[in-house]
């Protein structure tokens, strides 16, 4: 039987510098040719753990390895003791994309066994806005995206919570209702009517834009529930609801973004949004980059991939803890 255990890896940061993040794993007690990979992504000032019941479960219901980034500025990453809270300034979901993609491309790399017709994203609130972002920067690689009481866009109060500054190109390719027609794979979306903390607005205005782009899309919104759909019913219950037999049968028959590796232009408001994936190349790696740039002709920043490190141990049961938006 497989432990649960860590991978800690580098990702990309700038030409000097990579930065070190851990991914928690959760793999099903029985390996097969159809054993899959579903990302989870935690919410705003959460950690890794945060859906560590789920994962544990749908690791053997699904037969998929269950993985969830500790994205930097957030959580563990923030705090090494509580694991609750971010930075500020806070980055908002575009380091924290490149960090969750390229968990995803190591996982892979790792474990090249593992079905890449079968790669899942999930995310629960802002976890829900990095989901749907990595299967517009990655599209051929997701076969599956579920969203539960996501983000779609950044408004004046979340800029405000993240203590900066957005450009408007910088709020345009973090708005996943603009980029909609991007999407290339079903979506599972899920919200609760009484959320306070993020309105289900979000994922009203993100449903409008994927039926507007003809995009495969299933949708629930709890009456009465509330940011973790709660007292109506919880996010991991209703992702079986909606998305039982696709989190069972969906499938990418694309050609992975890692190993073509496909550089995704993304035209803003001023400038253009390029977003570069890459496999190992002998010693030197970009592994996912993102940049803003004014030129359609971008030149491709390297970068040195140092030692992985793997290591296989018992984690507690409980380290998650509560955070302001999850």
């Amino acid at each position: 039987m497989r432990k649960e255990h860590e991978i800690i890896f580098n990702s990309f940061n700038s030409v000097h510098y990579s930065k070190r993040i851990t991914v928690y794993i959760v793999p099903p007690e029985i390996t097969d040719k159809n054993t899959g990979v579903m990302h989870f992504a935690h919410g705003w000032g959460g950690n890794r753990f945060q859906y560590q019941e789920m994962q544990r479960e749908f690791a053997n219901r699904y037969n998929l390895f269950c993985i969830a980034t500790e994205y930097r500025q957030s959580g563990f990453d923030f705090d090494s003791t509580t694991g609750i809270g971010t930075d500020v300034p806070y980055d908002a979901s575009n380091v924290q994309v490149v960090d969750c993609l390229n968990a995803v491309r190591k996982t892979l790399e790792v474990y090249p066994s593992l079905n890449k017709r079968r790669i899942i994203s999930f995310g629960g609130s802002q976890g829900g806005h990095i989901a749907v972002l990595m299967s517009i920067f990655s599209p051929n690689t997701f076969a599956l995206v579920i969203s539960a009481s996501g983000i779609s866009h950044i408004t004046p109060e979340l800029a405000g919570w993240a203590g900066r500054d957005f450009s408007e190109d910088e709020l345009v390719i973090r708005n996943v209702v603009k980029m909609a027609s991007l999407v290339s794979c079903p979506v599972v979306l899920m919200h609760g009517t009484a959320d306070t903390e993020l309105s289900d607005r979000h994922t009203r205005n993100l449903e409008d834009g994927l039926r507007a782009a003809g995009k495969e899309l299933r949708v629930k919104y709890y009456e009465g529930g509330g940011h973790s759909l709660a007292p109506v019913s919880d996010r991991k219950s209703a992702t079986v609801e909606l998305a039982d037999d696709l989190l069972k049968n969906a499938r990418n028959e694309k050609p992975l973004d890692f190993d073509e590796q496909r550089k995704i232009i993304i035209s803003c408001a001023k400038k253009k949004f390029v977003a570069v994936n890459f496999r190992f190349v002998g010693s030197f790696s970009a592994g996912i980059n993102f940049s803003l740039n004014d030129e359609p002709k971008t030149s491709i920043l390297w970068v040195r991939t140092l030692s992985l490190e793997e290591c296989c141990r018992d984690l507690p049961d409980d380290v998650s803890g509560e955070a302001r938006l999850r």
